[in-house]
């Protein structure tokens, strides 16, 4: 079972050891957890209790990106580890993500990211798990153009959903 749980500044260690493979276009954890951009919050995902896989949600997201609105949440730096790539597990928990994240931040309506034009493996995992796609691309990557995706945030989930192992469906509380 994918469980997503948000981690404290002061355990923000936990993370470091999280790796990509060569040539991917997330950062390592261990570079990851050294992002200080005001208000963003640090998420881990969770595969039956072991750590996978990492996430950051960012609250200010539109203040840096023109495409991005005020009740949009910004979703960054999404990894799984390269060791528990390849079985869903990202599939799994970006279908749990739109449920945890309206219950951590009630006043926002949609997730939205940005993912490597070059990265379709990960295109596709956020495809699968509902993001939507309307054409729009970001020009002002550090690593190129990027697809924006969007999803939109229920009114009310717990905060602890999660995705069955068999489906990527959401399952309640």
């Amino acid at each position: 079972m994918i469980t997503l749980s948000s981690v404290r500044h002061a355990d923000l260690a936990s993370l470091a050891g999280l790796r990509q493979h060569p040539g991917q276009y997330a950062n390592d954890g261990i570079d990851m957890i050294e992002d200080d951009t005001p208000g963003l919050s640090f998420h881990a995902i969770r595969a039956d209790g072991e750590l996978v896989g990492m996430f950051k949600l960012d609250p200010r997201y539109a203040e840096r990106h023109r495409f991005a609105e005020p009740t949009d949440l910004g979703l960054r730096g999404v990894l799984i580890d390269r060791a528990r790539q390849g079985r869903g597990l990202g599939t799994q928990a970006m279908c749990a993500l739109p449920g945890y994240a309206a219950a951590l931040y009630p006043g926002m309506r949609r997730l939205v990211l940005t993912v490597n034009l070059m990265n379709p493996a990960g295109y596709r995992v956020y495809r699968h798990a509902g993001f939507r796609d309307v054409g729009g691309i970001y020009a002002g990557g550090s690593r190129g153009p990027q697809h924006i995706l969007w999803a939109d945030l229920p009114l009310a989930e717990p905060a602890e959903a999660r995705c069955s192992v068999d489906s990527s469906s959401p399952l309640p509380g």
